[in-house]
């Protein structure tokens, strides 16, 4: 998809960019700005351990719940899908495991 030229311009507030944020919510609805908002924000949040920041969030359900980012399992996986096919973001899937995801926008 193509990103239109006037979405870079808006104002980044905190790393979130609204015009992103309202791509994400048009491709996948609700659950799509959750996801980019989740992400955005853990990126910010530097390992515990390597006190490094990590371009790729662990979409753990109760990581996510205890955050207030809740939402249905076949729900985040259903806007994780539709967030893919438009190359909005890179997931990673590992079976049993919490979905791994990048953003492509910055």
């Amino acid at each position: 998809m193509k990103i239109p030229d006037h979405i870079k311009d808006y104002y980044i507030w905190n790393g979130i960019n609204p015009g992103y944020a309202m791509l994400y919510r048009k491709v996948a609805g609700l659950p799509g700005l959750l996801i980019y908002i989740y992400v955005r924000w853990q990126k910010n949040i530097p390992d515990y351990m390597t006190k490094l920041k990590s371009e790729w969030v662990k979409l753990d359900n109760v990581k996510m719940f205890q955050e207030g980012f809740e939402m249905d399992r076949k729900t985040k996986n259903m806007a994780l899908r539709k967030l893919e096919k438009e190359e909005l973001i890179q997931v990673d899937y590992e079976p049993g495991k919490a979905p791994v995801v990048r953003l492509r926008l910055e």
